[in-house]
């Protein structure tokens, strides 16, 4: 068994994935509150904007 450096343990250490560490209650819960602090758009005016980007007057202007 090693040991880690910071403690010298000989509890190994547990790395996660990013794809498995995001979807800890911890960060989800961290993400679906951090909009209160961004000041962000609501559901209905991000729905809007992604169906006008899908129009053709979208597309003419980019």
């Amino acid at each position: 068994m090693t040991t880690t450096p910071e403690t010298n343990s000989h509890i190994p250490l547990k790395v996660l994935d990013h794809n498995e560490l995001f979807k800890d209650e911890v960060y989800t819960k961290q993400f679906e509150t951090k909009r209160e602090f961004e000041n962000g758009a609501d559901d209905a005016e991000v729905n809007r904007v992604l169906e006008w980007t899908r129009t053709w007057e979208y597309r003419e202007k980019n």
